[in-house]
């Protein structure tokens, strides 16, 4: 069986290589930060996931991967090697920019990504004072609350409401959309809609899906905008059924919205995910409605299945 290598030792790339490992197939995970756990380092209830599984598998860290021409290597501090042809993608969401955004203004210090902070975090080292969180996420609502542990106050501003009960009391969020910051040698203030929040820090804390190896297979964030660790761990579950399907006997279907794993989706799985928050959709003959912003669907066991949204 090939052994395989895996981008990332996030959620979805842990995940990934414990799955295989109940087929008796061992990965290798590579992660370019020397910790491993990415997005979701400071996730109740998923750090204790991440701790469990580096006691099972092997991770590389302060290894990363890098494209030369056609090939692809595996790089680290004192060198590289070429990526064998069984590798799979985990290297999970990307932080959006500010142009992406609509944020304009000065560009002074104390503007940071959010994976930034966290390695600040890591470090026991602190972004700033007054920090502003720009993101409708957990990930945003557990570095408010970390980044408060440690001393500093933090507000986040979102552009949609967010679950009350998973805010609490703790944390203050604005509803709303940075427009503009300000400040000269570092941030100053703010602009929240039409009102100046004083900050010496702003976190970008909205994500995309990246894969920065578009010909590879991939798994979790990099290639499903979800922000629910379980739909991750699924796609790490479908994704090791695909790669040692034992009948060999595939699934064609035809779908008018995108899913997880592809159009071709092997027998031995029958399943897939859709990521399309609120949807409803038709499998066949039988509907289902998407809450979150994703759902596992089980396959009929037909050699054809056809997927469509279903329009109000």
């Amino acid at each position: 069986m090939a052994g395989y290598t895996i981008i990332g030792a996030g959620l979805s790339g842990l995940s990934l290589a414990m799955e295989l490992l109940k087929f008796g197939i061992h990965a290798e995970i590579i992660e370019y930060r020397d910790y491993a756990g990415g997005i979701h380092a400071l996730i109740p209830g998923v750090r204790s996931m991440i701790n469990d599984a580096l006691g099972k598998v092997n991770v590389q860290l302060a290894t990363t991967a890098i494209r030369g021409g056609d090939t692809v290597y595996l790089a680290w501090r004192n060198g590289y090697r070429r990526l064998n042809d069984y590798a799979i993608v985990a290297t999970g969401f990307r932080v959006m920019t500010m142009p992406e955004l609509g944020i304009y203004g000065e560009r002074p210090a104390g503007i940071y990504p959010h994976h930034a902070v966290l390695d600040m975090l890591h470090y026991d080292l602190l972004p700033g004072r007054s920090v502003v969180i720009y993101g409708y996420n957990p990930y945003a609502l557990s570095l408010a609350r970390e980044l408060i542990m440690h001393g500093a106050t933090a507000i986040i501003v979102s552009p949609t409401e967010l679950n009350n009960g998973a805010v609490g009391d703790d944390v203050k969020v604005i509803i709303g959309r940075v427009r503009y910051v300000r400040g000269l040698g570092r941030v100053e203030r703010v602009l929240v809609n039409n009102e100046w929040v004083v900050a010496d820090t702003l976190v970008i804390s909205m994500f995309k899906p990246f894969n920065p190896f578009p010909d590879l297979r991939a798994v979790g964030q990099s290639v499903i905008e979800t922000y629910d660790p379980q739909i991750i761990i699924e796609s790490s579950k479908i994704m090791a059924g695909e790669l040692v399907g034992r009948s060999g006997e595939f699934m064609v279907i035809e779908s008018d919205l995108p899913i997880y794993p592809g159009n071709r989706v092997s027998r031995d799985v029958r399943r897939v995910i859709i990521p399309c928050r609120g949807c409803r959709v038709m499998v066949n003959d039988r509907e289902y409605v998407i809450n979150g912003d994703a759902s596992v669907i089980e396959l009929p066991d037909t050699e054809r299945v056809i997927i469509r949204r279903v329009i109000s």
